[in-house]
């Protein structure tokens, strides 16, 4: 039989407190209302599995994975795409087509077909709320540019966010 259990806590279940890299805490899991529910204790809080858990093992907090980067919701991102539309510049045409990709994963943009224009490969898109078509011609971006691009957009979102 196979469980999908989440990760780690990001605090402790009995006392609140947060988790940091490398600390030693102890997990449960326990049935609530049909499902199957972990829950993390530091070792200050261990007292030892209740009667009613199904298991309990011994973890370390791994480090932390999280980027620090701002989350950007899909609305933001293409309010954004919108005020590029009509952009002649190349750096802007190229982080508008990044921009698409993004709201593309987040659906917000749906993919209604793919057209030739100037000879090149162009998404026709469609805002999930009707909006559109949009017309994106694909980029060839290397890694390098992609990384670049990536990095001034969650730039702008810190200096929205602050």
């Amino acid at each position: 039989m196979e469980f999908n259990i989440r990760p780690a806590a990001k605090c402790c279940a009995k006392t609140g407190q947060p988790f940091r890299s490398g600390d030693v805490c102890w997990s449960i899991l326990i049935e609530q209302n049909g499902v199957l529910v972990r829950q993390d204790f530091s070792s200050e809080a261990w007292e030892g599995p209740p009667p009613e858990a199904i298991g309990h093992w011994r973890c370390e907090i791994a480090e932390s994975t999280e980027t620090g980067r701002p989350k950007l919701d899909a609305d933001s991102l293409f309010d954004y795409f919108l005020q590029l539309s009509d952009s002649p510049n190349i750096v802007q045409q190229q982080y508008r087509y990044v921009l698409a990709l993004l709201l593309l994963r987040k659906r917000r943009l749906v993919l209604e077909e793919v057209v030739e224009f100037d000879d090149r490969p162009t998404m026709r898109l469609i805002g999930s709320g009707g909006e559109g078509p949009f017309d994106v011609p694909e980029e060839e971006l290397n890694e390098e540019q992609i990384e670049r691009l990536q990095e001034q957009l969650f730039d702008s979102g810190r200096a929205t966010a602050a």
